[in-house]
């Protein structure tokens, strides 16, 4: 697996542990799912490693990527 770029922008709320999403993945999805978030960037070990978003916005990435 490649190095997870780091450019990423990503604010403080949108920050979790992989830890936190496991013991608070009901809350996380609560949030992306009422739009206070458009993305969960989960990390581990201080490094950012992957990154929750809704159903919706992956089908909605993937059909941008598709016309690309």
């Amino acid at each position: 697996m490649s190095e997870p770029d780091q450019s990423v922008r990503v604010s403080n709320a949108e920050l979790a542990t992989v830890r936190e999403a496991m013991r608070d993945l009901h809350r996380l999805l609560a949030v992306l799912d009422q739009g206070q978030l458009d993305k969960i960037v989960l990390t581990q070990r201080n490094q950012m490693r992957a990154v929750l978003v809704t159903l919706e916005r992956y089908r909605e990435l993937e059909r941008n990527a598709a016309s690309a």
